[in-house]
């Protein structure tokens, strides 16, 4: 927020506050170029003051500055929330009125391997919405689906707000920010458009009403959305995050007005709270008992002070949020400090002697180097960066859940009743939409003259119930017995955690209502089918070049995760299944023949293999079995260490997860050491699930450490599902075990932050943070391990350096005892740096997101080329090469020009050279180090099986 010269004067004289300086202003206080000692002394009487909130109106949350601000004499910042507006009740009705759209729900996802929860997508030609999980996998499938998420402007999220449930709501926000901002982009150009051509009268209030994306959920979903601050960010798109923290129904004393409206549909929020109760509790405690205990179990009104404390987090928090998406930052904006406040790395600039903005040349602090504390500027930091810690929250047990119905619709228009009222033709439209009109002799003719009988609205319900302890409080929730609210509710979509479905209660429950349709998803009734058929397909087809490399993703349509068996479904409910769709106008009625049968993998990918790519696929398979072969492979790599080691490619893509690729993860495993994942892209743990099958409990276990290159979202977004799954299956086998996570601070900064939300192993990881570089260097200070460290994490050392890509980005090589040493560059452009503390290296793993003829891409989006990874490997004397991390656009195999013989005498000093060997990464692929030349010599029949292949993704 930019604040005013007489505003910011007055504040100072009583708070010592700083603000941002306007445009082409200075801030008088980093004029003043005290000695660094001088600055660190100065105290200001109001560093523990209370946070002044009462000082300003409703739209300003105020925050106390972080250390590194109150350097700068900052004692709190003003940041600028906004406050949307909603539908007039006259105009919403009008437009609900009229409303005559197609409109059904369609199930996009049920629990599988892949896709942990179940997602819905509500359909209106206007407009879409999302309900249930966003739990990771869910963009893929809605990908898979190829169903189109433009007009989505509010996600109601059902359950308990945890990585489990939400896993992938960060990365569909992200796809729906920036579909919103072009659309919000199309419309402003619209607008000027007729504006210059002097139209701007012809256009409707729908045409101009910019997109606003809201987000329903419970309890901490604005805080889960907060800890993204540090790497989510988008400028312009307003998003409203709508946390329901208290039970509406319990403050509304029984009120069926909805709690959510637009012109389509009529939302009453469910919030339920797990209970301990015996489930044969002689009595059943009502809907307020169960509200009241909650507010004293949550403690937050047992004191004014907590209160307000509370209430001002709260505020706090939706601001950051809305910081996040909706602010004025601008990346070129630059900010007035000194050289020894100013936080590096960063570039900093210097005004000249006439005024002029130049880059600063001069020497950087150091110790024992005496250098002048002079202004300097550095570039604004995006408003995230300006919160370092959020306020403390705690686990929820709320469980959110939903009652949505459609408006009452208009009945069908008679013409000829308006025509014998004399109404004129022009004139139909006020009466369709709910208004009245005059017609001959000044008659007022009202709708219901005009109109057939009003068509009451429908709908469903959505429940969410993590496990038996939320039973009672929902079959007491007095929504049930409102005969407002559930009139036209057709059908309860049920979300049900393991063990849940059985009891007895909710069985009793369903019967009990035996109008309603009631559709069950749950690890224990719905199958752990395929459910991304491109990349299962794919999946086959390079099985049928290469089985020792490509195995088929495990799935089993008889059983579900849970490991029950598929029987038949009792008749007072029936199983979810994916693409089921109910719709609701211009009739109810059930479309069974959209569900999405369980697909045919192998009629699939063998329509499309052709007898050239599976002839040279048999040669290839003779030439690996050959005994002469063989023994010259091992004859030339006898030097390489852990040649038992295997590379495990979980996702080879970039940017967004796509039908064929997933998004960037590598696990490398290596016996005697462990299992290390470079990268964990979203649905990393779905990946492991698929590729590992029955074995997953056994790598989880030895999983050692986590390394995350930076915090873009295809390459971290699946680290707390892949932490949480190790927690609990090393709680059971080995509580004692730690896991190391190594990456930018920041990265170790979101970790713990998300711990207050979800309590998934924080506590039991080591953390290694890395975070700057002395000057003119971007090499970092190894990590290097004691010996009860190796014993532990089975690593001996790792070092990093700062790559060109984004701020963080790290490439980094791990060392092991054995003299393993596996190089990773995360993305980046070709560094200098990285080839330096990568000589030598056994295994380069290494970015290619763009072919060589598009090197022009690569330099505009910090990426590298096939040749230049291919470069590093060289420079590096690396002996294997994986290249990972292509565009989403192509789905082709890049033409590697490779020396396929084998170097039998050659020199050590020689061998990195001529003992090169290249692989095209693909996902679910393992190789071995010891197997990397029998896979190569299936590359020939790879780049013929893709040679033909469109790039549709």
């Amino acid at each position: 927020m930019r604040v005013n010269d007489k505003f910011r004067n007055d504040l100072a004289k009583t708070l010592a506050f700083f603000a941002k300086p306007g445009p082409g202003q200075a801030n008088p206080y980093n004029a003043w170029s005290w000695p660094r000692s001088h600055v660190r002394s100065v105290k200001s009487v109001f560093a523990k003051s209370p946070v002044p909130t009462a000082l300003f109106d409703e739209n300003i949350s105020v925050l106390r500055a972080s250390p590194r601000d109150q350097k700068y004499y900052a004692r709190f910042l003003l940041l600028n929330a906004t406050n949307p507006q909603p539908f007039s009740q006259s105009e919403l009705e009008a437009r609900a009125f009229s409303n005559k759209m197609l409109n059904f729900i369609q199930i996009i996802s049920t629990p599988t391997a892949d896709t942990n929860g179940t997602c819905l997508l509500l359909h209106f030609d206007n407009k879409r919405y999302l309900f249930g999980n966003i739990s990771e996998g869910t963009q893929r499938s809605i990908i898979q689906r190829n169903i189109g998420i433009l007009k989505v402007e509010d996600l109601f999220l059902t359950g308990l707000v945890n990585w489990h449930n939400l896993g992938g709501l960060l990365g569909t926000v992200l796809v729906l920010a920036d579909t919103l901002a072009g659309k919000i982009e199309s419309i402003r150009h619209l607008v000027e458009s007729k504006k210059k051509k002097k139209e701007r009268d012809s256009l409707s209030k729908t045409d101009t009403e910019l997109p606003r994306l809201r987000i329903h959920g419970g309890k901490n979903i604005t805080h889960l959305l907060a800890t993204a601050r540090r790497f989510i960010f988008r400028r312009g798109l307003p998003l409203t995050p709508l946390e329901i923290r208290d039970d509406p129904r319990a403050a509304k004393q029984r009120d069926s007005t909805p709690d959510w409206q637009d012109p389509n549909i009529n939302v009453w929020y469910m919030p339920i709270q797990s209970t301990t109760a015996s489930p044969n509790s002689p009595r059943k405690r009502t809907h307020e008992e169960f509200a009241g205990a909650t507010e004293v179990d949550e403690g937050s009104k047992s004191s004014p002070t907590a209160a307000t404390s509370n209430e001002d987090d709260v505020k706090l928090v939706n601001t950051v949020v809305t910081q996040m998406f909706d602010s004025d930052w601008t990346m070129d904006a630059l900010v007035e400090t000194t050289l020894y406040q100013a936080k590096l790395p960063a570039k900093l600039y210097v005004r000249d002697s006439k005024g002029h903005i130049q880059a600063y040349p001069g020497p950087m602090p150091r110790r024992g180097k005496d250098v002048p504390d002079i202004p300097v500027l550095v570039h604004e930091p995006w408003p995230g960066a300006t919160v370092e810690r959020l306020p403390r929250t705690k686990p929820s047990n709320q469980s959110m859940c939903y009652i949505v119905k459609t408006h009452d619709r208009r009945g069908k228009f008679n013409p000829q009743a308006a025509e014998q009222y004399g109404v004129a033709k022009i004139n139909y439209r006020l009466l369709t939409s709910g208004k009245t009109a005059v017609g001959k002799d000044g008659v007022v003719v009202t709708p219901e003259m005009v109109l057939g009988e009003t068509v009451p609205g429908n709908g469903f319900a959505v429940v969410d119930l993590p496990d038996t302890s939320y039973i009672e409080a929902l079959i007491i929730r007095p929504e049930w017995s409102d005969g407002t609210i559930m009139s036209g509710i057709h059908v309860i979509f049920w979300n049900l955690g393991p063990g849940v479905v059985g009891d007895h209660r909710l069985r009793e429950f369903m019967q009990n209502q035996p109008a309603i349709k009631h559709i069950v998803s749950s690890t224990d009734s719905c199958p752990n089918r395929i459910s991304l058929e491109s990349a299962a397909t794919q999946a086959f087809k390079l099985r049928c070049i290469d089985r020792d490399r490509f195995p088929l993703p495990a799935y089993n349509n008889e059983f579900s995760l849970s490991n029950i068996p598929m029987t038949n479904t009792p008749s007072i409910y029936e199983g979810s299944q994916i693409g089921k769709t109910i719709q609701f106008a211009p009739q109810y009625l059930h479309q069974d023949d959209k569900v999405i049968p369980f697909p045919d993998i192998e009629k699939s990918a063998r329509s499309s293999l052709n007898d050239e790519v599976l002839e040279m696929a048999q040669q290839a398979r003779a030439k690996v079995t050959d005994p002469e072969f063989l023994a010259k492979i091992e004859k030339v790599e006898s030097d390489i260490p852990n040649r038992d080691a295997e590379v495990i490619t979980l996702g080879t893509g970039s940017a967004l997860p796509s039908k064929y690729r997933n998004v960037s993860a590598t696990m490398v495993r290596i016996p005697g050491y462990g299992n290390y994942l470079f990268d964990c892209g979203e649905n990393t743990l779905g990946q492991l699930r698929r590729v590992c099958g029955n074995d997953l409990p056994e790598v989880l276990r030895d999983l050692k450490g986590i390394w995350i290159s930076h915090l873009h979202a295809d390459h971290h977004l699946g680290t707390a599902s892949v932490i949480k799954a190790w927690h609990e299956e090393t709680t059971k086998s080995r509580p004692s075990a730690k896991l190391l996570v190594a990456s930018h601070s920041h990265m170790i900064d979101w970790l713990e932050e998300y711990a207050d939300i979800e309590e998934y192993g924080f506590k039991r990881l080591v953390t290694v943070a890395f975070t700057t570089a002395s000057y003119g260097s971007k090499v970092l200070d190894p990590r290097i391990f004691t010996e009860e460290e190796t014993d532990l994490l089975g690593l001996k050392q790792i070092d990093a350096c700062f790559v060109h890509h984004c701020f963080g980005a790290l490439a980094t090589v791990f060392t092991f005892p054995s003299g393993l040493k596996i190089a990773y560059s995360g993305d980046c452009r070709p560094s200098d740096d990285f080839v330096q503390i990568g000589k030598g290296a056994t295994l380069l793993i290494h970015e290619s997101t763009f072919d060589d003829e598009l090197q022009g891409d690569a330099i505009a989006k910090k990426h590298s080329t096939m040749s230049e990874a291919i470069d590093i490997g060289r420079r590096m004397g690396a002996r294997r090469i994986v290249l990972t991390h292509f565009s989403q656009r192509y789905q082709k195999v890049p033409v590697i020009e490779e020396n396929f013989e084998l170097p039998v005498e050659a020199a050590d000093k020689d061998k990195a050279q001529l003992d090169e060997v290249i692989l095209v990464a693909f996902d679910h692929m393992r190789v071995k180090l010891g197997d990397f030349r029998k896979a190569q010599a299936f590359l020939p029949a790879l780049q013929k099986l893709f040679e033909d292949v469109e790039d549709d993704q």
